[in-house]
């Protein structure tokens, strides 16, 4: 059923769903549900701080300490391909410390910058 509210057609019998609702003895009565008992609480207890030393241990993050792996470039690329790449990297990381020396020339080594946000400005720097 659409109502004209102030010319506008809105649907009110969705907004309002009490209104359309049959008046008297038609509705079924409500059916009762049973009420649901509380529980006992259980009769083991924990010691508060075995409940913390568990939270902090598993929020801690344990990463073990892997022997770094050594790959065998040439099964990937051609002794060219090496050589190209090794000159690219060379010529990143003469960049980043060309990067880290104007940095430090501009805000002084004692900065209060850390030495991850220098590298990480320097790297950004490289074209």
């Amino acid at each position: 059923m659409t109502e004209n509210v102030h010319g506008i057609g809105i649907n009110t019998g969705s907004v309002n769903l009490y209104k359309n609702q049959a008046k008297g003895n038609d509705a079924k009565p409500e059916e009762t549900k049973p009420e649901a008992q509380p529980q006992a609480p259980s009769s083991q207890q924990v010691k508060p701080d075995d409940v913390l030393s568990y939270m902090a241990n598993t929020a801690a993050v344990v990463n073990p300490q892997v022997a770094p792996r050594t790959y065998n470039v040439s099964k990937y690329v051609t002794p060219e391909q090496a050589a190209r790449i090794a000159g690219f990297v060379t010529s990143f990381e003469d960049q980043v410390a060309e990067g880290l020396l104007a940095i430090d020339k501009e805000f002084g080594e004692k900065s209060n910058i850390s030495d991850q946000a220098k590298y990480e400005i320097a790297a950004g720097m490289v074209k």
